[in-house]
């Protein structure tokens, strides 16, 4: 084939373009570190990139959420924490009023404590977060969750629900929880019964908590204890109808003047002090009763107890049922605290784990976009001295004319 001299120049120069296309794109990778500038230099090493730039980028906004979550429930574990040490302050000044060697004055100065310490746990219940969001207010985080009303009853304005924040594929986690569910919904009484002394009784007596001797014979309801004369007792249903035992014998018994029980449906109720023909004692199924109405009831039966020992022997009823439900208050707070701890281990665990999937990710990613330097400086140093070769080469084949030698 005859190769004319235009055709052998523009085969010189496309071959030093070349070469210079290749030199730059070395310069290039050399000076980012990056050995793909292009999808083009490997289409199958940029798809698998690009997926692991994804998988990373999602790794990353799992720990920002963990991040935000650890933050958030922080915040939740230091109220609760300061709601039980609150609370606590509250029981020891219970079991103080209880001591039976108060005045009516004392009785009335720990109310004013208990009332203060109240205030407090509102507002440990109403505490929100550097950007001013409600721990406890669910959903409503913007909505002061725990408000007087106009009776004076703490209501409850938040919602139920709590929002939960995706840490890792198909892991999410509750970023807080319902004031609903810590402070309003405790389980009154024992969790079966609650007990309480009649507003006119003129005796002495004074209940206890009670407790349940058998669950299955149990029957829930509202039962009233009524001593007859001051050692004999019966017990009678909310329509007033003799409670009556397995043989439909009706439930009485014999009080012995100064410490007794009364047992009925599976359940055991014990008596002090010294009744008063007439005297009753309730007791009820128990619900659930929000701790600020035991510390409003508290207060109310602090402030208005007097000398007589009938009062006192009432306020004794009232104080122990008190203290039982403060301690299930306590225990409510202290079960939540256990959950948001768990939950915390599990973002700390979850994003451990992340971080180390992205310490691979970040290694797969080197090794696929990374450049070798010393490959590439070799690699370059043997393309620049191509190049000046086929320069070189161009410059002297150019010379060549058949008019030189005429």
């Amino acid at each position: 084939m005859r190769m004319s001299t235009s055709m052998l120049n523009q085969t010189a120069v496309n071959t030093i373009l070349d070469q210079q296309n290749a030199l730059s794109k070395t310069q290039q990778e050399i000076s980012s570190g990056k050995r793909i500038q292009t999808p083009a230099d490997d289409p199958v090493a940029a798809v698998q990139l690009l997926q692991l730039n994804d998988t990373q980028t999602q790794y990353q906004q799992f720990i920002s959420n963990g991040q935000s979550v650890t933050t958030r429930l922080t915040l939740q574990e230091q109220a609760l924490s300061d709601s039980t040490t609150t609370l606590q302050s509250i029981r020891d000044l219970v079991v103080q009023a209880n001591s039976g060697v108060n005045n009516t004055s004392d009785l009335k100065s720990i109310a004013t404590n208990i009332q203060g310490l109240e205030q407090q746990l509102q507002g440990i219940a109403n505490r929100q977060d550097a950007s001013g969001a409600y721990l406890f207010a669910g959903y409503s985080s913007g909505v002061q969750p725990f408000v007087r009303g106009a009776t004076g009853t703490m209501n409850y304005v938040g919602d139920s629900g709590a929002q939960s924040v995706q840490i890792d594929t198909g892991t999410s986690i509750q970023m807080g929880d319902a004031g609903s569910s810590i402070y309003m919904n405790v389980p009154a009484g024992n969790g079966t019964f609650t007990t309480a002394a009649g507003a006119g009784n003129a005796g002495t007596g004074v209940a206890d908590t009670g407790t349940v001797t058998n669950a299955a014979a149990w029957v829930p309801g509202q039962y009233t204890v009524t001593f007859t004369d001051a050692t004999h007792w019966a017990v009678t249903d909310s329509s007033g109808n003799a409670v009556t035992d397995a043989s439909g014998n009706p439930v009485t018994g014999t009080y012995n003047g100064s410490s007794g029980s009364v047992s009925f449906n599976g359940i055991s109720v014990g008596i002090s002090g010294a009744p008063a023909a007439g005297d009753t004692f309730t007791v009820s199924t128990a619900g659930q009763e929000g701790v600020f109405a035991t510390l409003d009831k508290l207060v109310s039966n602090l402030n208005s107890a007097t000398a007589t020992p009938a009062s006192r022997a009432q306020l004794a009823t009232a104080l122990g049922g008190s203290l039982q439900q403060i301690d299930q208050a306590l225990g409510n707070v202290s079960a939540v605290t256990s959950n948001v701890g768990g939950r915390l281990s599990l973002v700390s665990a979850t994003a451990s784990s992340l971080n180390s999937q992205g310490t691979t990710l970040t290694s797969q990613i080197s090794t696929l976009s990374n450049v070798d330097m010393v490959s590439a400086t070799a690699q370059l140093s043997q393309q620049y001295v191509g190049l000046q070769a086929a320069l070189s080469s161009y410059a002297q084949t150019a010379q060549l004319s058949l008019f030189k030698y005429l």
